[in-house]
């Protein structure tokens, strides 16, 4: 089976955007996420892996791929791979430790709870992005060109599509499943595909979320991904009124 494994090194300043900020937060809301940073570090058993197929199929609303039963549907997922001769699929999780620490700060300690969840989200997202970037490179390696990532629930590709991309990529050796919703156990994973490309693409586009009208999407500050969110599978970023109401002077424990 293949793993990815490095540690979390993130800085608090990475965690800043998936609690909505543009601006240095109050020292006790530092505090409070340098203590969670550390406290998930330490909680955290990062682990990614991966399996590569060939395309086998492709229709304009549909790919399919050689060996899988996961299909990648949806006109626009499937144009984004149109010009792919291969796919890799990925999945990553923070491990159970980390869903238990966010499960015993909510909701008797909302502050807390929306800064670890913050955390968590960000950590999550760090080492994605540090595997999309190792996977790349291999594919670089081997005279291709890498897509952005594209993850079940977004565009037009079903979330119910979830359960037969963790049994395609036997996501079950590293603890991961789905609940009868399609979202992810343990709630800090993700999963995503990335294409090898027989030309060099645009890879720093992101596509919408399902619902989401792309033409009336702004520029963004970044958010945690509408996977790594525990309240709703297409939901990602906390709402500024929640952020002011719970983000207020306090030290952690």
């Amino acid at each position: 089976m293949n793993l990815f494994k490095i540690p979390l090194t993130l800085s608090y300043q990475e965690v800043l955007p998936f609690l909505g900020m543009e601006e240095e937060p109050t020292r006790a809301v530092k505090e409070l996420i340098e203590h969670y940073l550390r406290k998930i570090r330490r909680l955290a058993q990062p682990v990614g892996t991966w399996q590569t197929f060939s395309v086998l199929g492709r229709e304009p609303e549909k790919t399919s791929l050689h060996s899988a039963t996961l299909i990648i549907a949806g006109t626009s997922t499937a144009a984004h791979f149109k010009t792919c001769e291969k796919i890799t699929l990925l999945a990553t999780t923070l491990g159970g430790e980390v869903d238990h620490l966010l499960l015993r700060l909510s909701p008797q300690e909302p502050t807390k709870a929306l800064i670890a969840d913050a955390v968590a989200s960000g950590a999550i997202e760090w080492f994605t992005e540090q595997f999309d970037r190792y996977l790349a490179e291999q594919i670089r390696h081997k005279g291709y060109f890498p897509t952005a990532r594209f993850s079940p629930g977004y565009g037009d590709w079903p979330l119910n599509w979830q359960k037969e991309f963790l049994a395609d990529i036997k996501g079950e050796q590293i603890g991961l499943t789905t609940t009868e919703y399609f979202l992810l156990q343990p709630t800090k994973s993700i999963t995503a595909a990335i294409g090898w490309s027989n030309i060099p693409v645009n890879n720093t586009s992101q596509p919408a979320l399902q619902g989401e009208d792309k033409s009336a999407q702004k520029p963004a500050k970044p958010c945690s991904s509408a996977q790594t969110c525990p309240y709703c599978p297409f939901a990602s970023s906390c709402s500024a009124h929640y952020q002011q109401k719970y983000l207020t002077n306090k030290a952690p424990n």
